[in-house]
């Protein structure tokens, strides 16, 4: 579990890993959205998504557990609560 304390996710390194794997994933999934509906959700930030796996999947060595750390906190809940709010009920 990562917890609230970044100090303990950037001792450990599987932790971190497990989280860059997740990263990919949901920027590969964002990738295989067919382009009608992405139109339908033009608020989403898809380019940053894409963006971040292809930096998870590319950089390894230069991967900032920081920046990693951010995404993880901040950016995936946020994205989490537009798909919950914006994406599911604008599917029915």
């Amino acid at each position: 579990m990562v917890g609230s304390d970044f100090d303990i996710f950037a001792a450990d390194q599987r932790t971190q890993w497990a989280v860059e794997m997740g990263l990919i994933r949901i920027g590969e999934g964002i990738n295989r959205i067919p382009a009608d509906v992405l139109l339908r959700f033009p608020d989403q930030p898809r380019r940053k998504m894409v963006a971040m796996r292809n930096f998870a999947a590319h950089q390894y060595d230069d991967l900032d557990p920081r920046r990693v750390w951010t995404t993880l906190t901040r950016d995936v809940p946020a994205l989490r609560s537009y798909l919950v709010e914006v994406v599911i009920p604008g599917l029915s």
